[in-house]
């Protein structure tokens, strides 16, 4: 994660820590790291939330994003085991950040990684959320050849991006969850057999509730810096 000051408006930003990036409909459009500046920002944009939406966010009843939460959503992103990327855009109102994404490798299981992708719902099906994934998989922490996560059964669309990475392999849970594994290395898939009624193990671990802080934080980004006034 970048340690300079904040840059003062997302035109600086854009210059100093992000890459362009293509998508479909011809909209320009950057990708750079979080900044340990964007803490405050997620944590008051978070409170805009519809209790609906923080539930299918978090798969869980969170109020509000507390320290230890920023901790895990912006202080761990180390840039190496943890690396989450903003997503800006072109709009007739100037620059603006629209989604945000992460990739995560899991301690105890070092060669799979969890990822997490939110884009503002004005901004869907324009192929920023599929462009963040595959940044974020030539981004993955070294020697992590698998994704294993899990996302809303009623949800189709991160399935449909994530199946773009690599050979995907599902797992209903019957609790209204989807559980996912994908190879990014073309190796292919590790050749076991669920267990538990789970993809793996480590997807129902007591600790991976932790895990689904750095998932997808909120479609309103906000301002997390000035804007280009």
């Amino acid at each position: 994660m970048a340690e300079q000051p904040p840059p003062a408006t997302y035109s600086e930003r854009i210059e100093q820590f992000c890459v362009p990036v293509p998508l479909p409909d011809g909209t320009r459009a950057w990708l750079g790291p979080v900044l340990r500046s964007d803490r405050e920002a997620l944590a008051q944009e978070y409170l805009t939330l519809s209790e609906e939406a923080k539930w299918h966010r978090f798969l869980s009843a969170v109020p509000h994003l507390t320290p230890s939460m920023l901790d895990q959503l912006v202080d761990d992103v180390d840039g190496v085991n943890h690396v989450a990327l903003v997503a800006f855009v072109e709009t007739p109102g100037g620059v603006a950040p629209v989604g945000i994404g992460r990739i995560v490798r899991y301690e105890d299981q070092p060669d799979a990684a969890d990822i997490a992708l939110t884009v503002k719902d004005a901004f869907h099906n324009r192929g920023i959320a599929t462009a963040m994934a595959r940044e974020l998989v030539e981004l993955a922490p070294e020697g992590v050849t698998h994704l294993l996560t899990e996302v809303a059964a009623d949800n189709p669309a991160p399935v449909a991006i994530l199946g773009k990475l690599g050979e995907m392999r599902t797992l209903g849970t019957g609790e209204g969850v989807l559980d996912v594994e994908v190879d990014i290395t073309g190796a292919g898939l590790p050749d076991r057999e669920p267990e538990g009624g789970r993809l793996h193990p480590v997807l129902s671990a007591p600790w991976r509730r932790g895990m689904w802080l750095r998932d997808r934080v909120c479609d309103e980004l906000g301002r997390m810096t000035r804007d280009d006034d």
